[in-house]
């Protein structure tokens, strides 16, 4: 299969995740919309105003949806906690929180990366957890695709911006597991294959497929960060990363919430 074929499907993969995704959250026939899961609307809608507020420097929405972000998903993994194990459970909970203390602290306009980056290790920590126990693996080639990119940015944020490489140096390493670990084919080794939505004729996939995506976005999503703090954060090409930014971060914590409900289902 060439590289290109993998893409594809792999794309579709992905699109068919979150395709199934939203189609719990909107409600099909057996479901009941947004009374059965008001805050997995509510995440997806504090995400587009998040996105849309960042792009335009609307502060006063911008700080309120990033609040309420982490909470929501929070809510959604207790709400359905019948439907897989206490240990997900708990450390779900234990690292959105601590996915939740970092937005807190990158929400300043002069946000300090460093501390930030210590709160969100925590939340990489619980997913490595859960990746590992649900059988992924670190194995060479994902490994190699990954951290190179990260060991060779570390002279160039050391001239750049010196003052974050605590951050680039430390936090760095457990992004990069995260995105090899979700990125393990064997998490959905037993995942119900591709299928396609009736009405609407997009495919449609168990979210376990999303895991793969969700680590690679939230790398995207850290690499862009590191490039806002190298421009003028508040001009137009600052907010347009910062929009960029957290979109691709708040698609890789549903992304990854939701694979990791689905690998480990009751």
């Amino acid at each position: 299969m060439s590289l290109s074929d993998v893409f594809v499907r792999r794309t579709t993969e992905g699109l068919g995740a979150l395709v199934s995704i939203s189609r719990d959250v909107v409600g099909g026939p057996e479901k009941n919309g947004f009374r059965s899961a008001p805050e997995r609307v509510g995440y997806l809608a504090a995400s587009a105003v998040n996105v849309v507020s960042s792009a335009f420097g609307w502060e006063g929405p911008r700080r309120v949806s990033k609040t309420v972000l982490m909470p929501l998903l929070a809510v959604n993994v207790w709400r359905r906690r019948g439907e897989t194990s206490r240990f997900t459970t708990s450390a779900l909970l234990i690292g959105l929180a601590g996915g939740w203390l970092g937005d807190l602290l990158l929400m300043p306009n002069k946000p300090n990366l460093n501390k930030g980056s210590a709160a969100f290790a925590v939340n990489h920590a619980a997913y490595h957890v859960l990746l590992w126990r649900a059988g992924a693996r670190m194995d060479a080639v994902r490994t190699a695709i990954r951290f190179p990119l990260w060991a060779g940015s570390i002279p160039l944020v050391a001239a750049l911006k010196p003052s974050m490489l605590p951050a680039a140096v430390g936090y760095g390493p457990l992004l990069a597991a995260t995105s090899v670990l979700a990125d393990d084919p064997a998490l959905v080794a037993s995942a119900p294959g591709l299928s396609t939505d009736e009405p609407s004729g997009l495919p449609v996939a168990d979210p376990a497929f999303g895991l793969g995506h969700g680590g690679n976005l939230f790398l995207i999503s850290d690499t862009l960060l590191m490039a806002r703090k190298l421009v003028d954060e508040q001009g137009v090409v600052g907010r347009l990363l910062n929009a960029a930014v957290m979109d691709t971060y708040t698609m890789a914590q549903v992304f990854l919430v939701e694979g990791l409900l689905a690998v480990d289902r009751s």
